[in-house]
C-alpha cells in the first residue's frame, strides 16, 4: 500500500482521506462539479451563434445554467450526508440531467440538426453510466494484513 510507505505522521491523515474518498460522497462531489461546470459553460452563451439540441429549447439557456449549477452545488454540499434520501434524490437529478442531454443530442443527430451530435451523447451517457455504476457497486472495504 502506498500509504504504508509514507512517514508515520502522514499515515493517519492519509488513511482518513482514503476512507472518506471510498464513500458515495466522493461520487456526489464529482458529479456535482461536473454539473456546476456544465452550468457555468452556459453563462453568457448565445444560442443564436451555434446549434442547439432539443433539450436546450425547452427553457432559456440562462434557466438551464441555473438548473445545472443549483443541482451541482447541492450535490457538493450534501456530500457529507451521502447516505441520506436527499442525497439519493439529488444524485438521481444529476444523472437524469446527463441522460436528458445524451438523449437530446441523439435526437438532434437523428433529425439531422446536429449530424455529429452522437459524439456529445457518448460523453453524457458515459458520465451517467459511471455515476450509476459507482453507487450501485456497493462499498469497497479495504482488508489489511499486517505481518508480525
Amino acid at each position: 500500500m502506498p500509504i504504508d510507505h509514507l512517514p508515520r505522521r502522514l499515515r493517519r491523515p492519509a488513511e482518513r482521506l482514503r476512507s472518506a474518498m471510498l464513500t458515495d460522497g466522493t461520487a456526489l462531489v464529482i458529479l456535482g462539479i461536473a454539473c456546476v461546470a456544465r452550468g457555468a459553460s452556459y453563462w453568457g452563451y448565445d444560442p443564436s451563434t451555434g446549434s442547439s439540441h432539443p433539450a436546450e429549447e425547452l427553457m432559456t439557456i440562462g434557466l438551464w445554467a441555473g438548473v445545472w449549477i443549483i443541482i451541482g452545488a447541492m450535490l457538493v454540499l450534501i456530500a457529507g450526508w451521502h447516505d441520506t434520501e436527499t442525497a439519493a434524490i439529488l444524485y438521481g437529478a444529476g444523472v437524469a440531467l446527463h441522460i436528458l442531454w445524451a438523449l437530446s443530442f441523439l435526437r438532434a443527430t437523428w433529425t439531422g440538426d446536429m449530424p455529429r451530435g452522437w459524439v456529445s451523447a457518448i460523453g453524457y451517457a458515459t458520465v451517467a453510466a459511471l455515476a450509476v455504476w459507482s453507487v450501485w457497486r456497493g462499498s469497497r472495504a479495504e482488508v489489511r494484513v499486517e505481518q508480525r
